[in-house]
């Protein structure tokens, strides 16, 4: 497709994101989700059923946020805490419907191993004409930024957003809320000096926005913005 409808952090706010599909062009756009769908929100099993959907029907392409590789770790038995306390709970519920499930990693593993599976296996980055989509970020030092760690594609901020950018593409990502890119806190998506690294994630579930961002082969932009929806996710 010579288009690309690219969409920022979710987090489990299922309504704003029905509300921004509405202006997704299947037909001509290639859908590209950034990562983090899950966690903080209270319908993260809805946003990630959908998601699943979109890539199995549409072709839709998901790539996986630290957010999905905690709850990957947390079934694993590893940093168990880490996810607990940025989210994690949230995402559980929204799951199994209970907190009263005694054995709740069991339970999600073996009431939604098809969900589980599908998130583990999340890409990195995906690769379109002259622009790269990747979660957090990638490591601008390296003379290659494809050797960049699955830590840094998941977790980079401060060296990626500073780092002159010279992979001859315009990088769009998500992971750190564009309130913590401006000068001044803003929703507004977050353009670097150089103009080739592009944040949209509005943070969206503490009360900011959802952004989907249009690009056409020329690399024109159009945007979409959602707002937070109060009392609702």
């Amino acid at each position: 497709m010579n288009k690309a409808f690219v969409i920022g952090d979710i987090h489990g706010c299922y309504s704003e994101l029905l509300t921004m599909l509405d202006f997704w062009n299947k037909e001509e756009e290639q859908l590209i989700f950034l990562g983090d769908y899950i966690d903080r929100g209270n319908d993260s099993f809805s946003v990630v059923k959908l998601v699943h959907s979109l890539v199995q029907e549409h072709g839709a392409i998901a790539l996986k946020g630290n957010h999905e590789a905690m709850l990957i770790d947390w079934i694993n038995e590893r940093h168990v805490e880490r996810f607990l306390r940025n989210g994690g709970q949230e995402t559980i519920t929204s799951f199994l419907g209970t907190d009263d499930e005694p054995d709740k990693r069991r339970a999600m593993m073996e009431a939604f191993p098809l969900e589980i599976q599908f998130l583990a296996k999340l890409p990195l980055y995906y690769e379109w004409n002259d622009f790269l989509f990747v979660h957090a970020g990638v490591n601008l030092s390296l003379d290659d930024w494809r050797k960049t760690s699955k830590k840094d594609f998941l977790w980079i901020r401060e060296p990626f957003h500073n780092d002159e950018n010279q992979t001859g593409k315009t990088i769009v990502f998500g992971h750190t809320p564009t309130q913590m890119l401006h000068p001044e806190p803003s929703t507004e998506p977050w353009f670097s000096a150089c103009q080739t690294k592009i944040g949209i994630d509005g943070g969206l579930v503490f009360g900011g926005t959802l952004h989907g961002l249009k690009i056409d082969q020329s690399g024109q932009f159009h945007w979409h913005h959602i707002h937070k929806k109060e009392g609702r996710s």
